[in-house]
C-alpha cells in the first residue's frame, strides 16, 4: 500500500516477467483476484481488506444507510472474485463489520483503512510465528514437502510452509 494504491506482483507472469501492478479502486483488486494476478489464501485476504477500504474511500454518499448498503454491495462483488477464497471470506467480513460499528462516514473510513494495513501486518506477524514454532520440528539438513504455494507470494510476507524454512535457515539449519 503506498498512496492510495495497491502494489501486487503479476503472478500470473512469474518466473519470466517481474511486473508490479498498480491498483487504484476496488474493482481493479476484485479484477486481480480473479484473473489470478494474486494468489494464496493469505494473500487473497488482504488483498480483499484493501479492496473494501478502497470502496468506501471511493464512494461519495452522506447518508449512512446508504453508506452502508453500498459498501456491503461492494463486499459482495468482492467475496464472488474467488467464492471458495476462505481468507477472502473473512477479511471483507471482517472489515465490513468494522464498518458496522461506526457512525461517522469520514471516520469509517479512515478506520477501513487502518484495518486493511493491520491486516496486512498481522498476516506478516502469524507467518513469522509459524516459522519460530515450525523450525523446531524441522531438524538440520531435514526435508520438507510442501503443497500448494506457501511462501512469501501466497502472503504479505515470509510464508507459511516456506516461512519455516526461511526461519529454519536464520537459525543456521541447513
Amino acid at each position: 500500500w503506498a498512496n492510495g494504491t495497491l502494489r501486487l506482483l503479476d503472478q500470473t507472469l512469474l518466473p519470466s516477467e517481474e511486473v508490479i501492478v498498480e491498483v487504484h479502486g476496488y474493482l481493479e483488486a476484485v479484477d486481480a483476484i480473479r484473473t489470478m494476478r494474486v494468489r494464496g489464501a493469505p494473500a487473497i485476504g488482504v488483498t480483499a481488506a484493501y479492496a473494501v477500504a478502497m470502496a468506501a474511500r471511493d464512494l461519495d454518499v452522506l447518508d449512512r444507510a446508504t453508506f452502508l448498503q453500498q459498501l456491503a454491495d461492494a463486499g459482495t462483488e468482492i467475496k464472488a472474485a474467488r467464492p471458495t477464497a476462505v481468507n477472502l471470506m473473512w477479511a471483507v467480513d471482517r472489515m465490513l463489520g468494522i464498518a458496522n460499528e461506526e457512525t461517522d462516514i469520514p471516520r469509517t473510513k479512515d478506520r477501513l483503512l487502518e484495518e486493511a494495513l493491520l491486516i496486512e501486518k498481522e498476516d506478516e506477524e502469524i507467518n513469522r510465528r509459524m516459522g519460530r514454532h515450525g523450525m523446531d520440528l524441522m531438524p538440520d539438513g531435514g526435508s520438507v514437502l510442501t503443497h500448494c504455494n506457501a511462501g512469501a507470494l501466497a502472503t504479505a510476507a515470509f510464508g507459511t510452509a516456506v516461512g519455516v524454512i526461511r526461519a529454519g535457515w536464520e537459525d543456521g539449519k541447513r
